[in-house]
């Protein structure tokens, strides 16, 4: 009787269970080589490291992040095929090769050994026609030896990607970073960085005049790639002095990029658009009905971004942290987004009243949304704040080019040069007369002259 009770719980709970329907995931890529010329410059540029290249640390974040995945999603909730089927993932990167090689990793994770088989045919039809092309020995029935998954990566040039790369393109970002570097939060920043950076610039040799917090995060930037891939590190440099540092690594990428709330939404607005357009698609079957999983590789200015526009973290809790204040924001993740950082969304069907709602993973745990303490979000509650959000980004961004105004031309100095104009028209005018004149004359002379 318990072994029967035990299995009819078991299968209430497997019958009755909500349904998951769609999933979507932002990563950042894995580490990667450096990409500033700072320290130990000419250890970089002798051994070409300074390309930002996915380096083999960074492969194996992804690949074990996507061993997870496979646990979660075809594992345990049994959501996805076990083997790769094309028509369920649809996987964007931005046009970099460390985004574009960390979602291959990432998916090699979710489907190691265990690539498609070729069919019985003929072997002459398995090679390519050129001369002394072999089948190796070993490769059994896989189509690729050891039996990888090849996978499609969908690109757009970077000048128009602007659901990734929307920081970047805004053509007014520029004028929003340099004023977020003069307000008075980053001053109040600045201002308390200023012994950390003081130590810093001691122990690294490096004039303090010249320094600031915004030049310490690509000092930073390299460091992360140093530890991550056994590279030299500064001999000087303490590890007092590095942790000091580092806490402010997060801080000043928040502060220069997506200080303000209004920033958070002008830049997220594109990537949202996707997102709730598949969520939608989803839930109308307007979309591949096999579709189930869309991927987004790209960078840890992503991630932070789209943190923030979800109310984990923002510029001002991130500060409030540094500054020891009380934080406003109980979710404030103050932490940097470390290579391989994700977000995921989770589309959930409710068993019972069939209601839609959404889970968010942050690395792996379930996030308080929709601005409350529960882990899960009725979905029209949660498209409704993201349309709240939402900001005309296209307008946002653009450069407005100042009308030139008649008025500003005055019209004496309008008349003066139409005179002079005229003037100078009549002067060229006169001369080729002249000179035309002048050669009739010179031949008339000439033939005078010849005359007996």
């Amino acid at each position: 009787m318990k072994v029967t009770l035990i299995i009819s719980i078991i299968l209430y709970q497997y019958l009755c269970a909500d349904k998951l329907l769609f999933i979507q995931a932002m990563w950042r890529h894995g580490s990667r080589t450096p990409v500033n010329c700072n320290w130990n410059c000419e250890y970089f540029l002798q051994n070409d490291l300074l390309n930002g290249y996915l380096t083999p640390t960074g492969m194996r974040q992804h690949f074990v992040l996507g061993q997870w995945m496979r646990k979660r999603y075809i594992t345990e909730l049994q959501f996805l095929s076990d083997t790769y089927d094309a028509s369920q993932i649809l996987v964007y990167s931005t046009d970099v090769n460390r985004t574009i090689m960390s979602a291959m990793s990432n998916l090699q994770g979710m489907y190691s050994n265990n690539g498609p088989k070729v069919p019985n045919v003929k072997d002459s039809y398995l090679i390519p026609p050129n001369p002394g092309a072999e089948t190796p020995t070993d490769i059994g029935q896989s189509a690729i030896q050891h039996d990888i998954q090849v996978l499609p990566i969908h690109m757009k040039e970077a000048i128009t990607d602007d659901r990734l790369l929307s920081i970047l393109i805004c053509p007014k970002g520029y004028e929003m970073f340099v004023q977020n570097m003069q307000t008075n939060l980053t001053i109040a920043v600045s201002i308390k960085a200023q012994s950390t950076l003081l130590q810093f610039c001691n122990e690294m040799n490096i004039d303090p005049l010249e320094f600031n917090i915004f030049t310490l995060t690509e000092y930073m930037d390299t460091f992360y790639s140093c530890i991550y891939n056994d590279y030299p590190m500064p001999p000087n440099l303490t590890k007092e002095t590095y942790l000091k540092v580092d806490s402010l690594y997060a801080l000043t990428i928040a502060l220069q990029l997506y200080q303000t709330q209004h920033q958070v939404d002008v830049f997220s607005s594109p990537f949202f658009e996707s997102l709730l357009s598949y969520f939608d698609s989803a839930l109308t079957q307007q979309a591949d009905k096999n579709q189930k999983y869309i991927i987004y590789s790209a960078h840890d200015i992503n991630v932070q971004l789209i943190a923030s526009a979800l109310n984990f973290t923002s510029a001002e809790c991130m500060a409030q942290v540094y500054l020891g204040q009380e934080v406003s924001n109980k979710n404030c993740i103050y932490t940097y987004p470390g290579f391989a950082s994700n977000i995921i969304w989770e589309l959930w069907e409710e068993e019972q009243t069939h209601d839609h709602y959404i889970k968010v993973l942050y690395n792996g745990t379930e996030m308080n949304i929709c601005n409350t303490d529960s882990k899960k979000c009725s979905y029209k509650i949660f498209k409704q704040l993201i349309e709240n959000q939402r900001r005309d980004f296209q307008k946002e961004c653009s450069v407005e080019i100042e009308p030139i105004i008649e008025e500003k031309v005055p019209v004496w100095m309008i008349t003066l040069s139409i005179i002079f104009l005229f003037i100078l028209f009549s002067m060229i005018l006169y001369i080729l007369c002249l000179s035309k004149k002048l050669r009739e004359n010179g031949k008339t002379k000439l033939n005078e002259d010849k005359e007996p």
